[in-house]
């Protein structure tokens, strides 16, 4: 059982950085609560206050301009899920929302609350990693953005100092042409791997690759040194590299051995998934209902 909490309901950004700045380590910020709840029923957090965050308009906001979607942190995963906008401008994190936990958690859960957390088994961050996604914080200072992969520290660590905020998220589009996948392995709703491809084709060959891989150790991970290998190869070259790679993988990645699989097998596993998301891409990327 929960204790007893205070809730505050601040009406803009500015009320909310101040509030967590006048409460310090007591007070938490909430808005869909999906994880945030858990880890307090657990004992794995502490808090008296929650900052319901819900009220604060512009975190709802979804927009598109210039080839830029922004994304309200307040946004849900199934609002994501089914968005007309992210299913036409990134369809991979369309499929990867639909994933998260069951559609209860859908509905609660916001994708801000989730980046926010970086818990390691998530879907969404290892696909907006491969469109360069950034995130925008505020506080009482005024705004600033986060490229992602500078934002998720390690695990359940980011870059948000103690009265900040997380505003919104940023999703460049993938450069003209380039298709676009996410493949996961999971075990009791819960993500045990998930690699996401994003891949340029030309007579046959990978002209560019981007490719990100999460949910097997502390952070999501984008894979620069590995993109570069394939590009300019065929399917089959490209899949005979990803296997040789343990080592790079295992370093950059760090798998652990857990309930969901050992570190060998995440890392075995990861070679062929990116392989296989790579032959998704040739075939259009994922397809949504």
């Amino acid at each position: 059982m929960l204790s007893q909490l205070k809730l505050v309901q601040p009406a803009t950004v500015r009320e909310a950085s101040q509030a967590l700045a006048d409460y310090g380590e007591k007070a938490k910020l909430y808005a869909g609560g999906a994880e945030l709840l858990l880890l307090l029923r657990n004992g794995l957090l502490q808090s008296e206050i929650l900052i319901d965050v819900k009220k604060i308009e512009a975190l709802h906001r979804i927009r598109l301009d210039d080839g830029v979607l922004s994304i309200g942190a307040c946004l849900t995963h199934r609002a994501l899920e089914t968005s007309t906008l992210v299913r036409a401008h990134a369809p991979a994190l369309a499929y990867a929302e639909s994933q998260v936990a069951n559609v209860r958690v859908r509905n609660q859960g916001t994708l801000g609350g989730n980046l926010a957390f970086n818990d390691p088994h998530s879907d969404p961050g290892t696909v907006l990693l491969i469109h360069d996604a950034s995130v925008v914080i505020g506080n009482e200072s005024g705004e600033r953005r986060i490229a992602l992969n500078q934002f998720f520290l390690d695990m359940y660590a980011t870059a948000l100092e103690p009265a900040d905020v997380l505003l919104e998220i940023e999703v460049p589009a993938l450069p003209a042409g380039m298709k676009e996948a996410y493949l996961r392995l999971h075990r009791y709703q819960r993500p045990t791997l998930g690699v996401a491809a994003g891949g340029l084709m030309s007579d046959g060959t990978l002209e560019e690759v981007r490719l990100a891989v999460g949910c097997m150790g502390p952070k999501a991970e984008r894979l620069t040194q590995l993109e570069r290998k394939i590009a300019g190869v065929n399917l089959a070259d490209a899949k005979r590299v990803l296997a040789e790679e343990n080592n790079y993988l295992r370093e950059l990645l760090r798998p652990v051995d857990d309930l969901l699989g050992s570190a060998e097998y995440k890392l075995y596993m990861t070679g062929v998934m990116l392989g296989e998301a790579l032959k998704h891409v040739m075939q259009n990327g994922n397809e949504l209902p």
